[in-house]
């Protein structure tokens, strides 16, 4: 888990001598009809302060209002979704641990599927929400500013986002202006005007000023509030005031310099050496800040500690020397932005660099102690203290990534001189992998042999232990194993995974569960299925042992097609159903992260089999669990439903999921998925007896060469519909034209497998089925292969492929029966050729045949619908499906709409006239 500091998630607390400026209020107030309201304006005009006070006055317009302080460690996406995460309390608990549970999990995701699913979850909570980000220029990282773009662009209508900032963000501002989304706070919106300085001068600073003293100092900061708050310190310390206000108005030097010079140069010795000490720190408590000035209390910081300088820190609060308490227990604090630059720039002026590096090393020190990693390291790299930071980082090794995230490691591991690498071979080994996730082949081989130089001198360390060497040898051979499934080089991918299977100790189960999955890809790209499943099968059991249920679930759904491809689909969909239960028993909730993979899994392995019981409720969960932000699974989800569309009848439906997969596909560039969905729309068209239309969709895709074998969902569908769809049209267009000749060139092909890719063999059920029908058109005998192919279907129950050949197929099985060679499977499947049985009512939490309704109802629909048909009242269906009341009402709403009704009862009679629940 990523560690978090909960003051960043609190505005800082409201100082009694703050100005109330209902003007600017107003302003932000009204500025909140648009999506993104952007506070733009140099430090010290008052941004925090104007949002601090006005959330007082906001909570009772918004239900819930986030806060989140940024600084320069929130520059990576994971630490700043994970703080994000943390604002939103009105998001249930149940739902943001799921998100969670995804950003902390070990695998690379679109941080725009991250924000889709916290979008969607935002959109059914109840009453309205505004985001504020504080401080946003301290951001710099360009995947964050993408997210943020795509969070801005899809805000549900009763979300607002405020960002804070000291210079325009790179974000389409332009085009959000345009399209009335973009409100603008600046500078001159923020200034103090006459009354307001009039105000703050005479009452809230209490100072004897005329009225041309107060315009004189209003013209000479421009009405920069912070400017005229150094002022007013500076006028309260000094006997003649008309003195300070000549010499600020005469003065050439910059305003800010002038007056803190004033300010500062005033104060009692032992607050300037304390000011100017602890100005290299982000955020002050007393226990800290007593560790950088060299007065050690390790002890952690509470009201009830007070050390030397919690009592200093509230001596300067009470001086009103621009320190922002950031809790209600003044516990934890930070200085002014505009006041620690100074203070910071008077530091490294006046102090040697070994003296600047001391204080930051102190505060590493402290950081380190109390288990704050990020921030021990970020002081351990200022002070230059390699040494340190290579201690936190090394025995801690991969393992960080998840802790801290790629983008800190990325910013962090280069300020690391080589020659620290060349004897630190876990920190080696982090550059190593993060260039295999970056693709960067050369660089990753360079860390590699880095790391195995280093790994060299430590285990000829006498004082090494034996476990330590075992493991570090297991974690090399691991990154190697990621550089050679970069560089296709299976071979190597399955020896080094060997090797580090042998070395990587059993309590590294995280790793272990990666390189298992490694291995599955290698032995599948070499078609050696059997190790395929046992290596998935060991990174599903290690996934769950590590405690990472979402990357367990996906090497269980990599085991479960597998299995499929070699037909056995029994022990597939046992696979899938004991990770649900398994998840579930771990975590009740149907909405973790992961759990629509095995589910919808299992939901397509039973439309083989046409057991739509089985697979519709399997489709509704998976449909629940998985947002359409989560592309590559969003785009599984929509190939199961077209597939199991096109077994139950519904081709019209299929084709419209068919397109819409493929809209979403070219968007994201997911070729794999467009090869598939070209194939699929090939059959069903074939299927329809439009061979001219199919073959040319065949024809563009073998143009598009893709690559299957590392992904065995992928490797399966690409054989199910790209490879089978080839024969299948050359079937038709042979049988069309009464092309004996061809049909028995087709059947002699089929009696022999491919070499190949394991996605170019079609499975030796589909063969002999292919190669019975083609000698039948020919009139040859077709019955001994359509024989073989009942045989092979009749302990798996497999139906779709049976169903989809159609007539030709229901005339073979007839014949057969009437010579009374069927067996009892075969029997059964003639049966299915009755219309009615084809595509049987309906069950319950399914999508509507797309002709039943001219607008479906969606699959949360229907289970509404399905809890409706129950009795259940709409607080029971909200607390059932984890909704909100109003969503409820408003999924009701729909309902009567599209079924065309307006109560309850008339609802549920219609939905089971059209067999959409029981």
């Amino acid at each position: 888990m990523i560690p978090l500091m909960r003051t960043k998630l609190q505005p800082p607390e409201v100082r009694p001598s703050l100005l109330a400026r209902p003007r600017v209020y107003e302003q932000l107030r009204n500025a909140l009809h648009s999506r993104l309201v952007l506070i733009n304006a140099p430090a010290g005009y008052g941004k925090t302060s104007l949002l601090v006070e006005w959330m007082q006055e906001g909570r009772k317009e918004w239900s819930h209002i986030g806060w989140l302080s940024l600084d320069t460690t929130d520059n990576d996406i994971r630490r700043l979704f994970a703080y994000l995460l943390e604002a939103l309390t009105n998001i249930p608990l149940e739902r943001r641990e799921r998100l969670r549970a995804l950003i902390s999990a070990e695998v690379d995701l679109d941080a725009e599927q991250w924000f889709a699913e916290l979008l969607n979850d935002l959109a059914e909570v109840a009453g309205s929400t505004v985001i504020i980000f504080d401080d946003y220029h301290l951001i710099s990282d360009g995947q964050i500013h993408q997210a943020i773009t795509f969070l801005v662009d899809h805000l549900p209508p009763r979300c607002r986002l405020i960002i804070a900032t000291r210079s325009d963000p790179p974000l389409p501002l332009a085009r959000w202006r345009a399209r009335g989304h973009l409100a603008e706070l600046r500078s001159f919106d923020l200034a103090f005007n006459p009354e307001e300085a009039a105000t703050f001068l005479l009452e809230v600073m209490e100072l004897p000023l005329s009225r041309d003293q107060i315009v004189a100092l209003l013209e000479s900061t421009e009405g920069w509030p912070a400017g005229l708050h150094l002022a007013a310190l500076a006028l309260r310390s000094r006997p003649n005031q008309s003195e300070v206000v000549d010499e600020l108005i005469a003065s050439n030097r910059y305003v800010a310099d002038y007056l803190i010079e004033d300010v500062f140069s005033r104060l009692p010795a032992h607050l300037q050496q304390f000011l100017l000490q602890t100005s290299i720190l982000d955020r002050l408590c007393g226990p800290l800040c007593d560790a950088v000035i060299g007065v050690y209390e390790q002890s952690a910081p509470s009201k009830s500690n007070q050390s030397y300088s919690q009592l200093v820190l509230a001596e300067i609060e009470r001086n009103n020397l621009f320190l922002f308490p950031l809790d209600a227990e003044r516990v934890w604090y930070r200085y002014h932005h505009l006041f620690a630059d100074v203070l910071q720039d008077r530091l490294e002026a006046g102090s040697t660099a070994e003296h600047v590096a001391m204080l930051h090393r102190r505060a590493g020190a402290w950081y380190a102690a109390h288990g704050m990693l990020t921030q021990a390291v970020n002081h351990a790299l200022r002070a230059q203290a390699i040494d340190d930071v290579v201690a936190m980082l090394e025995p801690i090794g991969l393992a960080f990534i998840s802790q801290v995230g790629e983008a800190t490691l990325r910013r962090w591991l280069p300020e690391i001189p080589e020659a620290a690498f060349e004897s630190h071979p876990r920190l080696a080994l982090l550059r190593a992998w993060l260039a295999t996730a970056d693709y960067q082949v050369e660089d990753a081989a360079h860390w590699i042999a880095v790391a195995e130089r280093a790994l060299a001198g430590v285990a000829s360390g006498a004082a090494t232990s034996i476990g330590l060497i075992a493991n570090l040898r297991g974690e090399l051979s691991a990154v190697r194993v990621r550089l050679a499934l970069l560089q296709g080089d299976t071979e190597q991918v399955i020896h080094e995974g060997k090797q580090a299977l042998a070395w990587l100790q059993a309590d590294n189960q995280a790793l272990r569960m990666r390189v298992a999955k490694d291995l599955g890809y290698a032995y599948l790209a070499q078609r050696d299925l059997a190790r395929a499943e046992q290596a998935f099968s060991e990174a599903s059991i290690n996934g769950f042992n590590a405690g990472l249920p979402y990357i367990s679930a996906m090497a269980t759904v990599d085991y479960a097609y597998t299995l499929a491809l070699r037909g056995s689909l029994g022990a597939a969909i046992s696979a899938c159903r004991d990770t649900i239960n398994q998840m579930l028993r771990r975590n009740r909730s149907r909405a973790q992260p992961g759990i629509g993979l095995p589910f919808l899994a299992l939901a397509d392995l039973h439309g083989l089999r046409h057991e739509f019981a089985g697979a519709l409720p399997a489709l509704a969960e998976a449909e629940s669990a998985i947002k359409s932000g989560q592309t590559t699974s969003y785009l599984n989800l929509l190939i199961v439903t077209a597939r199991i569309a096109r077994a139950r009848g519904d081709t019209d439906g299929a084709l419209r999921i068919i397109r819409q997969a493929r809209f979403l596909a070219r968007q994201r560039n997911v070729g794999w998925v467009l090869a598939v969905l070209d194939g699929l729309e090939a059959q069903i068209l074939i299927e329809r007896g439009e061979l001219d239309a199919a073959g040319q969709l065949l024809d563009d895709r073998l143009l598009k060469p893709v690559e299957f074998r590392y992904m065995p969902v992928a490797a399966f569908y690409a054989r199910e519909h790209i490879t089978r769809a080839g024969y299948e049209w050359r079937l038709a267009s042979a049988r069309a034209t009464s092309d004996g000749e061809a049909l028995r060139a087709l059947a002699a092909e089929l009696a022999q497998p491919p070499n190949g890719e394991i996605w170019q063999a079609l499975a030796p059920l589909d063969a002999a089925l292919l190669r019975g029908l083609a000698l039948a058109a020919a009139g040859d005998d077709g019955n001994e292969a359509m024989l073989t192919a009942l045989d092979l279907a009749t302990s798996e129950r497999i139906v779709a492929p049976f169903l989809q050949a159609g007539a030709p197929l229901r005339l073979m099985l007839s014949q057969l029966a009437a010579r009374q060679q069927l067996s009892p499977y075969g029997e059964y499947l003639l049966s299915l050729f009755d219309d009615d049985e084809i595509a049987p009512a309906m069950p319950a939490s399914t999508p509507a045949p797309a002709t039943a309704l001219p607008d479906p109802l969606s699959l949360r629909e229907i289970e509404v619908l399905r809890l409706m048909a129950e009795g259940r009242s709409n607080h029971e269906i909200a607390a059932t499906l984890v909704i909100a009341v109003s969503t409820v009402k408003s999924h009701i709403n729909s309902i009567f709409s599209k079924l065309g009704v307006a109560s309850r009862t008339q609802a549920v009679a219609r939905g089971r006239r059209l067999g959409l629940i029981p």
